[in-house]
């Protein structure tokens, strides 16, 4: 399985250095509910992490933003 750098470092999933309390998706299969939560970075390829936890992403808030020169 191979993984688009891009994509990965572009998600908002975070990447690990180590797996810490997730798991590979082939150890939690069987459960059958599962999130994807992070990437792991083992040498050239980023391997998938999943949790049973759900996580909160940041909010950002951009109510406040103005764009200048906007057409409508």
């Amino acid at each position: 399985m191979t993984n688009n750098e891009i994509e990965i470092l572009a998600s908002e999933l975070p990447i690990l250095d180590d797996k810490q309390n997730y798991k590979y998706i082939d150890e939690i299969a069987s459960n059958g509910a599962y999130y994807q939560v992070a990437w792991l970075k083992k040498q050239d390829e980023y391997l998938a992490l999943y949790g049973t936890t759900p996580i909160k992403l940041k909010n950002v808030d951009t109510s406040n933003d103005v764009f200048e020169n906007e057409e409508v």
